[in-house]
């Protein structure tokens, strides 16, 4: 009994310590398995190296390392995530598992792999990997090597509405030199100076720079299409010289669209990593202002990629591709007739013209002054081209019409005015007494030139733009009606047209009756751009009625806005019409049209005032067009912005 009994005792401390190894120094195949995948998630190829069989060939730490990393490069790779491990077969000294791994790439759809691990015993109670070729990817093994090509997208073009070209597909000549072709340097130096403004030291260090063979074309400046063919017969007959056309993008409408289009130059550093998502590289270019900023995602497209492999069985197969997305043409609500005439008429002033559709908010005239060459910024802009433009005091590369905030002075008289008949705290009737000026808490607003309108209703006020009268019914109107209307008018938002631009601005009306009254005829703090203005004007055009503005064609929106009631827009109507009949628009009047508008002389603070007229004609070859037009510094708004829209309208009514 007690041999059985010690045999028990035995059995028992054997089979505990069997239990002891197994629970805390055994690995489990699987576990290893696991252990195996979260290296190569980790990345931590020495432990990787560890894990195989040492009766079979494997790979090294670096090895693994190279082949990893070389995948991953073209590959794009951001991350590898266990998708499960499922066992074939386990054994006591066998076992084998199918692995799922999902590789997420920054240029590629999700790559999914599966692949087989077949495990033994290696040595005492050590289970290892066979290695059996499968990484990174199981198809191709570890000695495969990948090339990744990108395939750019074409970009888009911007059309008018009509589809005319604004910006895309053109061309630019390249004037160079063949060093083995020049015979008289001295005539060579002579004609590029004098007719490309080219010094004779430049050009002779760009060809005779080290490595240069005769035999090559070496490029010193590019010129437009228009410049080439009066270049032409001047440059060729000279020995050395030669040309070579290139593909460019191209604004054919140049000035008069620039603050639309905008332009497109070579991105910087900053810019790749301020928008990774877009996958810029080195050297490309892409939309730096207006629209081509703007809508640069639509216009660019989405680059392609291709994932070639080369094995020991064949070579630059193509293994994976994302389809290259061309970018989106853009046809815009903009009339390019319209808007160079626009652009025409502004001439050389500083100031802004726009012209709305009233009824279904389209753009069709964005016009500002002075503007600049978008084609300047094709082949790479001079650093001293590029100082003149951004330091000019008139700047040029300010969209003034959208992103300049300006005093309306008394064009904004029109919503003061609007706000009080709709709220029944005026008519178009009612009588006012004027002195000449008006005292308000010891503060004195003046007529202009300190005319004296004595007895006269309030539908003068309007007509003879009469300070006095206007403050009055800001006076009763009060701060909270009139930023209700500034507010219902969207003025103080900035327009959403895929281009930059402010909101205007209020200020405090109701912190004094001064600020209150002087706000009420556009001074004070009030801030409009001329797109504002202009939209003021919509509203009286369609029976009170704001219209969701909008630049590209085809995309109508429905956030119209009832302003003012109907009523209320055909009492203004019949003011602005009698402005331009026999009020301080007499100058915007045109034969035949019937347009109705609101001028406005807007101190600055300085000696020179804005001169504003703003307005609307009616049923212009079946359209009710709003507009604004803005002279800065122009002084009186009768006098220097009226005739302006006379001149416009005439003019296109000849087209």
């Amino acid at each position: 009994m007690r041999i059985i009994a010690g045999i028990a005792v035995v059995v028992l401390i054997l089979a505990g310590a069997a239990f002891v190894f197994m629970q805390y120094f055994y690995d489990y195949p699987l576990e290893v398995v696991k252990e195996y995948v979260n290296n190569i998630i980790s990345e931590d190829y020495q432990e990787l190296e560890a894990f195989h069989h040492t009766d079979y060939p494997s790979p090294s730490a670096l090895e693994l390392e190279t082949a990893f990393k070389q995948f991953a490069e073209e590959y794009g790779l951001n991350s590898v995530e266990l998708i499960g491990i499922n066992a074939v077969e386990e054994t006591l000294r066998d076992a084998e598992y199918v692995v799922d791994l999902r590789y997420e790439s920054k240029f590629f759809e999700p790559l999914f792999v599966q692949f087989k691990l077949q495990l033994a015993w290696d040595g005492l109670f050590a289970w290892k990997v066979k290695w059996n070729d499968v990484l990174p990817v199981p198809a191709h093994g570890i000695n495969a090597k990948y090339k990744r090509t990108r395939i750019e997208p074409i970009r888009g073009s911007i059309y008018d509405r009509s589809g005319s070209l604004l910006a895309g597909k053109g061309s630019v000549v390249t004037v160079g030199v063949q060093p083995g072709r020049i015979t008289d340097p001295d005539l060579l130096y002579q004609v590029l100076e004098e007719n490309l403004g080219l010094s004779p030291d430049y050009v002779q260090r760009q060809y005779q720079a080290p490595g240069v063979e005769e035999h090559w074309f070496v490029p010193l400046t590019s010129v437009t299409e228009a410049e080439y063919q009066m270049l032409d017969p001047i440059l060729r007959p000279i020995p050395g010289i030669f040309f070579q056309r290139q593909h460019v993008r191209f604004y054919p409408a140049s000035q008069a669209f620039a603050h639309i289009t905008g332009y497109m130059s070579e991105v910087s550093s900053q810019i790749i990593e301020q928008f990774p998502d877009r996958e810029y590289i080195v050297g490309e270019s892409a939309g730096r202002s207006g629209l081509e900023f703007g809508m640069e995602e639509k216009l660019r497209g989405v680059p392609g990629y291709r994932l070639f492999v080369d094995t020991e069985e064949a070579s630059e197969m193509m293994f994976l591709e994302r389809p290259v997305t061309n970018g989106e043409d853009i046809y815009l609500t903009i009339d390019l007739q319209m808007q160079q005439l626009a652009y025409d008429v502004l001439s050389d002033l500083t100031g802004s013209f726009i012209v709305l559709d009233a009824k279904s908010g389209e753009v069709l005239v964005l016009a500002a002054s002075p503007s600049y060459d978008p084609n300047e910024f094709i082949m790479g802009i001079s650093s001293k081209r590029w100082q003149e433009l951004s330091t000019d005091p008139s700047k040029p590369l300010f969209n003034r019409s959208l992103q300049g905030r300006f005093p309306p002075g008394s064009v904004f008289k029109v919503v003061t005015a609007a706000a009080a008949l709709d709220q029944n705290i005026f008519t178009t009737d009612s009588v006012f007494h004027d002195t000449g000026e008006l005292r308000v808490e010891g503060n004195i607003i003046r007529n202009f030139q300190q005319e004296v309108f004595y007895e006269h209703q309030f539908a003068d006020g309007i007509i003879k733009s009469i300070n006095t009268t206007m403050a009055r019914v800001g006076l009763e109107v009060g701060a909270d009606i009139l930023s209700e209307y500034f507010v219902r008018w969207r003025l103080d938002t900035a327009p959403k047209l895929f281009l930059e631009a402010v909101p205007g601005q209020i200020g405090s009306p109701g912190r004094s009756k001064v600020g209150l009254a002087w706000t009420a005829i556009g001074q004070d703090q009030v801030l409009l751009s001329p797109f504002h203005v202009a939209s003021i004007f919509t509203v009286f055009a369609n029976e009170g009625v704001l219209p969701e503005f909008h630049l590209i064609k085809d995309e109508l929106g429905d956030n119209s806005v009832q302003v003012i009631q109907s009523e209320t827009a055909l009492e203004m109507e019949q003011l602005l019409e009698q402005v331009v009949l026999a009020g301080t628009g007499r100058s915007a009047a045109v034969e035949g049209l019937k347009i109705c508008g609101k001028t406005g002389t807007a101190e600055t603070g300085t000696e020179e005032s804005h001169a504003w007229f703003g307005g609307y004609v009616k049923d212009f070859n079946g359209r009710d067009l709003a507009f604004s037009v803005l002279v800065e510094g122009g002084g009186l708004g009768g006098q220097a912005a009226a005739p302006l829209i006379r001149e416009f309208f005439q003019r296109l009514g000849e087209l």
